[in-house]
């Protein structure tokens, strides 16, 4: 058959044409019906094709194969929804491919290693470099965003060269992951602010959790938002500024917070950033969301992504006045204060093993050195799914360091005792009030109590 043209042409029907005219009058006029009828003249062609070739005795080529697989991979009738990637699965070349999927599994081993052979799928080299590239951009945005949003906050050592006056008060405390927060230690602190009046507070890592981003396996009923987290550091920063204290407020490197884990979160979870908007009153950078912006909070870092520039690769923490080194702890075991002393050299204080101890150098060169280790800010809940057994061995409480110009350190961690539970520092006995009861994991309770009337 064929058909003339306006010019007076001959010329040769189309397969498709030719396909068309074949059909039924009821296929021919319904464009869905045209395309099942395509598809099932398709298949039965690549199944009769397979069983002609299936009973050859030549095997087939790889590039006889190769070239089908692609054939497929790229024709919109067989391969409808990947053919413009070139995307085929094992299971769509069974169907519609005119050779037997055995000759390719005996030539390439697997369908995955004839797609990369074929050049439909990334090799493993490429796959690699494309990963390591990845990677690398992503420390490239983190490295941006730190620089963006953290550093301005990071403090230099030149800056605490130098006591001015006679002495440096410094109270800390460490490890009060968030929500797990004990209440009286946390007041007993706002306490010890208000009468003390220190030069510096200091928030020795972990204040918060971060356990819904982080990759450790979740504990049932422990696992509070990153928003509800970050709205109760916004209120610790706030309830220091509350209480009278005018000084500086210190924030050092966590395992559980800033340096490890959120400015890498927030760096590329964009999304994620509409969850905790209205638990922070609306503030969509991470420094605005720990209250490090509107409470004037310094950050020690040396040591880490967030050193100052150039100090990166120091040794972790930060070294006040040229004789105190602060960091969140390294050194674990029964007596990891003894372990920090040898290890730096310097008087200074660490958190981190939730448990206080005090320990003095041992030989005449160190022997006006002491390190403190400060007990945790947390209840004890916070461990009961880690530690085995009827108590955790931890100790809650916070740090009491004087500094003086002449590098001589006075210092002792303040733990919480007794049945009822009671503390006693520079003079003064804080015993806690039978109203006090430990606020539910999951609310932000710190706008709720009444200071003056819980401690007494």
């Amino acid at each position: 058959m064929s058909v003339t043209t306006w010019g007076g042409m001959v010329k040769k029907p189309s397969k498709k044409i030719d396909e068309f005219l074949a059909a039924p009058d009821e296929v021919a006029k319904d464009p869905e019906e045209r395309a099942k009828y395509r598809e099932r003249r398709l298949r039965d062609e690549a199944r009769k094709k397979r069983l002609a070739r299936s009973k050859r005795k030549t095997v087939p080529s790889q590039e006889d194969l190769l070239n089908d697989i692609v054939r497929v991979a790229e024709d919109p009738d067989t391969n409808p929804l990947g053919h413009n990637t070139r995307s085929i699965s094992r299971a769509r070349y069974e169907v519609w491919g005119w050779y037997p999927v055995e000759h390719v599994d005996a030539r390439f081993g697997t369908f995955a290693r004839a797609l990369e052979t074929a050049g439909l799928r990334n090799r493993p080299g490429s796959m690699l470099w494309r990963a390591n590239r990845a990677r690398e951009h992503r420390e490239e945005h983190t490295a941006r965003y730190y620089r963006k949003y953290i550093e301005p906050y990071v403090v230099n050592r030149d800056d605490f060269r130098k006591i001015s006056g006679d002495r440096y008060l410094l109270l800390s405390i460490s490890d009060t992951h968030s929500t797990m927060l004990c209440p009286f230690v946390w007041l007993a602190f706002l306490f010890a602010i208000k009468e003390l009046k220190p030069d510096g507070v200091l928030f020795n890592g972990d204040t918060i959790d971060g356990s819904s981003i982080s990759r450790h396996a979740k504990i049932k009923g422990y696992v509070p938002p990153l928003a509800l987290e970050l709205a109760i550091q916004r209120s610790m920063m706030a309830d220091v500024r509350k209480i009278g204290h005018q000084g500086d407020i210190f924030h050092t490197c966590g395992n559980h917070d800033l340096a490890a884990r959120l400015p890498h979160y927030f760096a590329h979870q964009d999304a994620s950033l509409l969850e905790v908007v209205e638990a922070t009153h609306g503030h969509r950078r991470v420094d605005e969301m720990m209250g490090l912006q509107d409470y004037d909070v310094k950050l020690f870092h040396g040591g880490s992504p967030l050193s100052p520039r150039g100090q990166e690769d120091a040794k972790t923490g930060f070294i006040m006045f040229d004789h105190y080194r602060i960091h969140h702890g390294t050194k674990l075991g029964q007596v990891p204060s003894l372990a920090e002393l040898r290890a730096v050299g310097y008087s200074g204080q660490s958190g981190h093993v939730h448990r206080a101890s005090l320990v003095y150098g041992t030989t005449e060169r160190d022997s006006g050195l002491s390190w403190m280790s400060t007990p945790m800010g947390a209840r004890y809940e916070v461990g009961r799914a880690y530690i085995p057994g009827p108590s955790t061995g931890w100790q809650k409480g916070f740090g009491v360091a004087w500094l003086h110009p002449d590098g001589h350190v006075h210092q002792y961690p303040v733990v919480v005792g007794g049945r009822q539970e009671s503390v006693a520092f520079e003079g003064y006995n804080l015993t806690r009030a039978d109203s006090m009861k430990d606020p539910s994991p999951d609310v932000d309770w710190l706008k709720d109590y009444d200071i003056p009337g819980m401690v007494i």
